[in-house]
């Protein structure tokens, strides 16, 4: 949500007709990045503080250090939209984890953090240029029963994979990080009944974290009104198809938590009610994310929280 505020802003269109190099405008990028990254820093510098203060080895200190630089080399891939960058941050990270505790544990560490400063230094390639397909001309297709509502439909979901690809990839993972630790702490209690109320959390940090997506698509429609504005359509027409296609993003990892809940013992009412109660919260939460841009996340996680102390009051 923060990368068009760290890129700059409206100022860049002015900015990149100015005679920069890459190599300048990736400094500048860096120095936003960690004034930016502010937070992580100070509990980086902490947890390397308290790592000397106990005489832990060498190599957990720099391990800390290759957590904040593969942070930064991370941001700046999705600053700069380089998705070839991905691979090697998650290899960097795969070769880290995987030698902590062994005897080149120092070794790795030292090299994944050389490989990411230098990443994060070094002049950025230029891009290829896309090769523009040649327009082919297509037969023209009778009007399909529904047609208007599916094209409207189409148009939600192609904000959500084409503009706000990369922001629907992060919740995604983030809805996949919740859900594994989910099942984690219930496989953890030795799949028991009682850790029923883990599950409905993570069901509801699902949705929280899905209500996200509202902003990018409400903005996309807002930004497209200047030529919408003049067809005959209903005000705020896009709210149901928005709707649709949020809870369909977030409908597999909510299934998934509910086919939890299920193999512990929940009964089956519980689980389909906690299911519907967490679709009906990601719908509700689409009022407090757009209700205001300073304190959306704030009003946001109150309504979540309130909702889902509900639905403990109503199931439990």
């Amino acid at each position: 949500m923060q990368r068009d505020q760290v890129a700059g802003g409206p100022f860049m269109a002015f900015a990149g007709s100015l005679p920069f190099t890459p190599r300048q405008r990736r400094r500048a990028d860096l120095a936003v990045l960690l004034l930016a990254d502010s937070p992580l820093l100070v509990v980086t510098a902490c947890a390397l503080g308290l790592t000397a203060g106990r005489g832990a080895p060498a190599a957990h200190a720099v391990l800390l250090a290759d957590v904040a630089l593969l942070a930064l080399a991370a941001q700046q891939a999705v600053l700069e939209r380089r998705a070839g960058a991905w691979p090697g941050v998650a290899a960097g990270a795969v070769l880290a984890g995987a030698a902590f505790g062994t005897r080149l544990d120092l070794a790795a560490s030292l090299l994944v953090g050389a490989a990411a400063a230098c990443a994060l230094v070094m002049q950025p390639r230029p891009r290829a240029q896309r090769r523009i397909p040649r327009p082919r001309a297509r037969r023209a297709s009778p009007p399909a029963p529904g047609g208007r509502r599916g094209a409207a439909l189409q148009m939600s979901l192609a904000v959500l994979l084409r503009e706000r690809r990369g922001e629907l990839l992060a919740t995604c993972l983030t809805a996949a990080a919740i859900a594994a630790a989910a099942v984690g702490l219930v496989v953890l209690f030795e799949r028991d009944a009682r850790s029923f109320p883990t599950v409905l959390l993570a069901e509801g940090a699902v949705a929280l974290a899905f209500s996200g997506l509202f902003r990018g698509l409400h903005r996309a429609h807002r930004a497209s009104m200047g030529y919408l504005g003049a067809l005959p359509l209903a005000a705020a027409w896009w709210r149901p198809y928005d709707l649709a296609a949020v809870l369909a993003a977030a409908l597999p990892f909510l299934a998934a938590l509910t086919a939890c809940a299920w193999t512990i013992g929940a009964a089956p009412a519980h689980a389909l009610a906690a299911l519907a109660s967490n679709a009906a919260l990601l719908c509700a939460l689409r009022t407090p994310q757009l209700i205001s841009d300073r304190h959306a996340v704030v009003l946001t996680t109150i309504a979540a929280g309130c909702w889902t102390a509900g639905t403990f009051a109503c199931l439990l």
